[in-house]
């Protein structure tokens, strides 16, 4: 439906929806919950509240956040922002307190739609974002969102309005589709400027990967906050195929649901084929309709294995919300064990050292990123033009990342060159976690790092001096991050120190307390019997 490199113009997020609506209106494109959802019904809705949202003056090039579970209600607002050209800013559902103060204010936010469960989150910051003047609530009782929040609190059922036919719109290829914010890494998030052209790069790419196809089913439980959430959703329209829609990933129900649903293709991300891997073997392992995970990363340690337990293939990548799935393995092709894979055809990938360099094969040094075609990167950072003219000196995008390229062109990822953490899927701000951390009085100083996790990616560790005088405990301070912070933030291990490692600048040795690592003096909140959820702080009996 859309090439690389051809029609440019044609390519709007919206124009997918309607065109499929019009061609096959009762195909079940989505099923959620036991209720399928064809392209019509998806599309009426969309229309329905596009129609509330500019009947409120929510106009083109308006700023709406959306704080949304994974449902189809957040399908429906995320194509009825596209087909407006209202700029979505989509919102992890973790956050609250100075970070979602700070992705609504330096967005500037105008208009929030969100899940009743996160009303309270919301409240306690809204008067901290003064631009923020409407919320549209989905769920749950408007008179107690009506209490809570300032400004205009409407339902997303008295929004939506008409009947639901496609009205033409003036919205281009170029037009903001949406803002992503990504995690930091030497300050607070940034905004990611995504056009429709881009965003829809993403399943492009997605679907050449994994040779998606009509017959296909995929699964979906990565959140719409992330670009994988949205290319899986929009891959699966561009290839007319079908998705299984979940709020999340649970290792115990994804086989059931991928012999019941006839699922075909997912992606793991985050270690999540190491915790398949981990489940209870049967002797029907092999026994399922699934052909392709693309994952990332692959589980190099137990690969052969996996592939023959499960009996399907494996494809891998690498990439960024601001530059794409630049590189990625190819199954039918001979891979040197432990690469993301080669560069995809639309893009250059280099490796250079600290003044841009190309280095030699085999060397280690920066990734960098330079598009083939136009529109298939970032735009860049919303609001911050020198962040952007950074990113890309010398007309390469700089990914911040280290690794290294063999001769036949196999880029091996070796780690982040900044201080970013990552942790089950969760880009984590170190900068985040210390700011945060630092607000608790007892508090002098920390470093956040990244240690090795039990199960691929990353935990999360944190550093501390305290304050002279004081007795901070490790779980007083737990019991501040959990309050404070998303809850896939949160250290797992926390070390009290008298002093930080410096260099003879004074900077915090951080390369050393990551050598380290886990030490006789550092506290494991798990090993104590604290365990955090999305609900907060439980602990064992």
């Amino acid at each position: 439906m859309l090439t690389i490199g051809t029609d440019a113009d044609n390519w709007l997020v919206h124009r997918v929806l309607e065109q499929r609506a019009a061609e096959r209106p009762d195909h079940p494109v989505m099923h959620w919950e036991g209720q399928d959802y064809t392209y019509a019904a998806i599309n009426r809705e969309a229309n329905r509240i596009a129609a509330g949202l500019e009947a409120r003056g929510i106009a083109p090039g308006a700023r709406c956040a959306v704080m949304m579970q994974n449902t189809p209600a957040h399908v429906f607002v995320w194509f009825a922002t596209a087909k407006l050209g209202v700029v979505e800013v989509p919102i992890n559902t973790a956050y609250r307190g100075d970070i979602l103060t700070h992705i609504v204010s330096s967005a500037r936010v105008t208009a929030m739609v969100l899940d009743a469960e996160f009303v309270p989150v919301v409240a306690r910051i809204a008067e901290g974002c003064p631009g923020l003047g409407t919320f549209i609530v989905a769920g749950g009782e408007i008179e107690d969102a009506r209490r809570a929040l300032p400004g205009v609190v409407l339902s997303l059922d008295e929004v939506a309005a008409g009947d639901g036919a496609d009205v033409p719109r003036s919205i281009e290829a170029t037009t903001t589709a949406c803002i992503m914010f990504t995690s930091g890494t030497t300050g607070p998030s940034k905004g990611v400027v995504i056009n429709n052209h881009f965003e829809l790069s993403f399943a492009v790419v997605f679907n050449e990967i994994v040779s998606l196809r009509t017959g296909d089913v995929t699964y979906n439980f990565l959140p719409f906050f992330h670009i994988a959430g949205k290319f899986i959703m929009l891959g699966t329209m561009l290839a007319d195929c079908r998705m299984l829609l979940r709020a999340r990933f649970s290792a115990g129900r994804f086989w059931a649901d991928v012999r019941a649903h006839g699922v075909t293709v997912t992606v793991g991300v985050g270690g999540i084929c190491h915790m398949l891997w981990a489940e209870p073997r049967r002797p029907d392992d092999a026994d399922n309709p699934l052909r392709m995970i693309y994952s990332v990363p692959n589980p190099h340690d137990v690969q052969e294995e996996f592939l023959e337990r499960f009996g399907l293939q494996l494809t891998e990548g690498y990439g960024s919300t601001e530059a794409n799935i630049v590189v990625y393995t190819r199954p039918d092709e001979p891979t040197p064990k432990g690469t993301a894979g080669r560069a995809a055809p639309y893009y250059e990938v280099a490796i250079v050292d600290e003044l841009d360099r190309p280095v030699p094969p085999g060397t280690s040094g920066e990734i960098v990123v330079r598009a083939r075609h136009p529109y298939i990167l970032m735009e860049g950072y919303d609001g911050l033009p020198e962040a952007t003219l950074a990113a890309f000196r010398n007309l390469w995008f700089h990914s911040g990342d280290r690794g290294h390229m063999d001769e036949n062109g196999f880029l091996f990822f070796h780690d982040r060159m900044k201080d970013a953490i990552r942790r089950r899927g969760e880009n984590i701000s170190s900068f985040e976690v210390e700011r945060i951390v630092n607000k608790h009085p007892g508090v002098a100083e920390t470093a956040a790092i990244a240690v090795a996790a039990d199960v691929g990616e990353d935990e999360v560790k944190v550093v501390v001096v305290r304050n002279p005088g004081t007795n901070l405990t490790e779980e007083a301070l737990l019991r501040h991050c959990v309050a404070e912070m998303p809850y896939f933030m949160v250290p797992r291990f926390i070390e009290f120190r008298a002093d930080l490692p410096r260099t003879p600048t004074q900077k915090v040795r951080k390369v050393a307390l990551r050598a380290e690592g886990i030490t006789p003096a550092t506290w494991d909140r798990e090993a104590a019997g604290f365990r955090v959820t999305r609900d907060g702080l439980e602990r064992r009996p």
